[in-house]
């Protein structure tokens, strides 16, 4: 019989159940259901009265130290008003424990449930917006005791241009292109990054991380949040409305009602609003480098038609925004 490596271990539902009721002070663990594998898998439990998640943090993807910043961050702006998912504290006064999982060593913590649902009606865009205005408001006085990645140049377009590579070995001129296009898009930023607001940021808000419960939002899934442009934290939303698709097909009208609710609180600066566009094709090349850069752990299914998608919607993105240089 042979013994080998892990990559990652999905954890035993059942055996949760038992370490939770040890740890948490929450009632009895009734049920404890396994939903995603994610960046980092998550799992629902429940009691005989609420709903949490369990958010089991992948090998080597997050530091300690990572963990407890989001923590700290979660934590603080609950203090201040803004309506997030929070760690609940453990017996032992920890907000996470620690898993001896097959691959290695992970980090696990408990989550309030957020209420509700995932809205793209009109009233919840614009609603998200003031929110994500009022968050960003909150986090500039945000302090952590703690080291965390920083959302940058190296971040956005180093570090998932080096994952890509190996995906594009059979395809040259593809690869050349993306690195041109990387290096002309953060030439963009270059020129107005002094006027750019930087500051804490969620770092993943495509809508689909905040829960409506009513007209009362929660969100959720920091995970992926850290110092760097305001901007590119709310070009997130844009993205997620037209990546994917062909210039005659995008839309904008809920990335309209989204930005318009966010100024009226939080007012963006004119450099910051054209940076905007070209964070929404720098968030298309991260996202190519996460899906490659997990490929071990989630399947090489990263093939030539995912490419031609991607790569296709990054000719028409810029090319409709006149925002790379031409020839």
């Amino acid at each position: 019989m042979l013994k080998l490596a892990v990559n990652h271990a999905v954890i035993s539902s059942q055996s949760l159940i038992t370490v939770l009721n040890e740890l948490y002070a929450i009632g009895e663990v009734k049920e404890c259901r396994f939903l995603e594998n994610g960046l980092n898998d998550t799992y629902l439990v429940k009691t005989a009265s609420d709903r949490y998640i369990l958010r089991i943090y992948k090998f080597l993807w997050r530091s300690q130290a990572d963990v407890q910043f989001e923590i700290e961050l979660l934590n603080y702006l609950a203090a201040r008003g803004i309506s997030v998912s929070t760690p609940l504290r453990a017996n032992n006064d920890d907000y996470f424990f620690v898993i001896d999982a097959p691959e290695g060593p992970r980090y696990a913590a408990l989550f309030t449930y957020a209420e509700g649902v995932g809205s793209e009606e009109d009233q919840h865009c614009a609603i998200f917006g003031e929110e994500v205005a009022n968050m960003h408001l909150a986090m500039d006085d945000f302090r952590s005791t703690q080291a965390r990645f920083e959302i940058d140049a190296v971040h956005l377009l180093d570090e998932p241009l080096r994952k890509i590579r190996p995906f594009l070995s059979h395809r040259p001129d593809d690869f050349e292109y993306l690195t041109t296009l990387a290096a002309q898009l953060l030439g963009r930023i270059e020129q107005v990054a002094s006027e750019l607001d930087w500051g804490c940021c969620h770092g993943d808000l495509h809508g689909w991380n905040v829960h409506f419960d009513g007209n009362q939002p929660t969100q959720f899934d920091f995970d992926c949040g850290g110092l760097g442009w305001r901007s590119y934290d709310v070009s997130v939303f844009l993205w997620s409305k037209v990546s994917g698709k062909k210039r005659d097909e995008f839309d904008v009208k809920k990335w309209t009602i989204f930005i318009d609710a966010y100024q009226k609180v939080k007012p963006l600066a004119a450099a910051d609003l054209q940076a905007i566009p070209v964070f929404v094709a720098i968030r298309d090349i991260w996202l190519m480098g996460l899906h490659t850069g997990n490929a071990p752990i989630w399947g090489h299914w990263q093939n030539d038609a995912y490419f031609d998608r991607h790569l296709a919607f990054l000719r028409d993105w810029c090319a409709h925004q006149g925002i790379v240089d031409k020839g």
